[in-house]
This record gives C-alpha cells, sequence and structure tokens, in this order.
C-alpha cells in the first residue's frame, strides 16, 4: 500500500469514488482519507517523512472532532503508528488542529502536532499544508512539514434502494504494473489498480470484484503493516475471497459500519479502501460480513 500511495502523490494522483457534487474540504459527520509527502526537520538531520491518516469528523454542537481509524507518520525509515488522535476543525474546514501519541516498533513514545490549512480545492479533493512537531520522551524536537490530499468517502448508491451494489474492476495488468495498462490518465497520472479503490457504501451494501486480469488474485481484509518492507498488509481473518480466476467475479456484503481494507498478499501494491456508512453514525469495525460466490 505504501508504495502505491508515494508514486501516486509524487505525481499527484489518488482516484476517489465520489459524486460529483461533493467537496474534499474537511466538514462535520463525514469521513476522509488524508495522504501526503513532506520533510521532517531535526537538529542534525533532514528526512523524508509521509503521512497516511483515515478518520472521521463528528460535529457536536458547534465542534467538530476527528476520530482516527487508523494512521502512521514514517520519518526515514521510521514507521510510527498513531493512536489516541484528537483534534479541531477551524473556520468551516479551512483550517483543523490535531494532536496524537505515536509509537515505532521499538515501543519508543512520542507526540504529534499539527496545524493544517488548506491551500487548494476541488470535486474530488482538497490540499492542505501541515505543520508541526514530533516530540520523543526526551522531549528531543523534530520539525515535521507536508503536503498533503483529502480525499472524501462519498456514497454511491442504485436509484430505487438505500443498499448500494457496487460493481469493482481488477483492471488488466494489474499483477505486472511494468504493463501500464492499469493507468487512466484523467487529470495526471493516477495508478489505478481497481477501476474504483476508495468506496463507501451503507451498511448491507454488496460489492462485486469482477476480474479482468489474466491471473487470480484472492482479496483479504487486514491492517496496514508499514513496519515490514516485503508484506505491507496484516490479514485480520475477517474477508478472504479465494481464487477470482480471469473473467470471473467475487461479493461480499458489509453489515457493519466502519472502514475496511482488502488487499492481495501476491501484489502488494494493489489495495483498496472501503468506508460502510450507518445512519446511527456509529463508525466502529465490525465483523459481520457475507461473502458471497
Amino acid at each position: 500500500m505504501r508504495y502505491v500511495a508515494f508514486a501516486a502523490l509524487a505525481l499527484v494522483g489518488i482516484t476517489l469514488i465520489i459524486s460529483q457534487d461533493a467537496s474534499a474540504q474537511l466538514a462535520g459527520n463525514k469521513a476522509f482519507s488524508l495522504v501526503g509527502n513532506g520533510f521532517a526537520v531535526s537538529e542534525n538531520d533532514i528526512s523524508d517523512t509521509s503521512v497516511d491518516l483515515l478518520f472521521t469528523t463528528n460535529q457536536m454542537n458547534n465542534t467538530i472532532d476527528f476520530s482516527l481509524q487508523t494512521g502512521v507518520i514514517v520519518v526515514g525509515d521510521n514507521d510510527l503508528n498513531i493512536s489516541d488522535l484528537s483534534g479541531l476543525l477551524l473556520h468551516k474546514g479551512k483550517i483543523f488542529r490535531i494532536i496524537s501519541n505515536a509509537a515505532d516498533s521499538e515501543g519508543n513514545q512520542f507526540t504529534v502536532r499539527i496545524l493544517g490549512r488548506i491551500i487548494d480545492t476541488a470535486q474530488t479533493d482538497s490540499i492542505y499544508s501541515l505543520t508541526g512537531t514530533l516530540t520523543d520522551s526526551s522531549k528531543k524536537v523534530t520539525k515535521l512539514v507536508f503536503t498533503t490530499k483529502v480525499s472524501e468517502f462519498t456514497i454511491k448508491t442504485t436509484e430505487k434502494t438505500s443498499k448500494s451494489a457496487i460493481t469493482v474492476k481488477i483492471l488488466k495488468g494489474s499483477s505486472n504494473p511494468g504493463e501500464r495498462t492499469y493507468i487512466d490518465q484523467t487529470a495526471g497520472y493516477t495508478f489505478k489498480f481497481f477501476s474504483e479503490d476508495r468506496i463507501t457504501i451503507p451498511v448491507g451494501g454488496t460489492i462485486t470484484f469482477v476480474n479482468e486480469d489474466t491471473v487470480s488474485h484472492i482479496l483479504k481484509s487486514g491492517t496496514a503493516n508499514y513496519g515490514s518492507r516485503h508484506k505491507t498488509f496484516d490479514p485480520d481473518g475477517k474477508i478472504s475471497s479465494g481464487d477470482i480466476q480471469p473473467g470471473q467475479s467475487w461479493s461480499v456484503t458489509f453489515d457493519k459500519p466502519g472502514f475496511y481494507r482488502l488487499f492481495n498478499e501476491n501484489y502488494r501494491w494493489m489495495d483498496t479502501t472501503i468506508f460502510v456508512t450507518s445512519e446511527t453514525g456509529s463508525q466502529s469495525l465490525g465483523s459481520n460480513i457475507k461473502p458471497h460466490n
């Protein structure tokens, strides 16, 4: 996943499933992804850095706060998993502040403080500049500077039912990026291994994956494993498609709200994120998932 996200950002391309009238500027009671690259500046070093967050925003009266699903900040070769994130939206989503804890694979603890300001908007995404600090347990401070793309997950439903039935294609050539048949150039290069790789459906919605590639694919659910150079996800055992042969399809129904990430462990650059909405506003992950062959 990190390979795809970083390469796509370098060419200014993240593929989203979004309605024509949607705006990705931060607002209350919605779900977003935030990905970006930048620099980490310490007293003796300057390192490349990146950020990848999935979160929802919850509005209570006049206050809008953040609820983190997953998140990581990478500083050089050190991956920091984000936890206990809190934040506020200000000036109608044009500015936000967040604070969180973070920990690396060795258990070292950090505090992250970030201020984001919007610098450009479009129908499909918004660009925010982020500045902040990363402070370790010895009070050593590293300055963080990012340019990030914020993308909203929006609902795509059928006309006659409130439950979505979405078809997603596994694109030809996804198993072999060298063929470049998976690249779609719309507004700059967008790396697409799935026809839709940011998906939102209501609870009870079904997604059908159609394999248009020349080899079989196996989709599993899991969590991002940024500490590994060879295995970018850890399966959670909730979803496994089995072999989807070329020309065949596989469907899965989601009966619990929350974020789900599907990946292909044989082709680690392939993954897609699904946000299952709930009318009650609950964003907790569920395990009541029904695969259909």
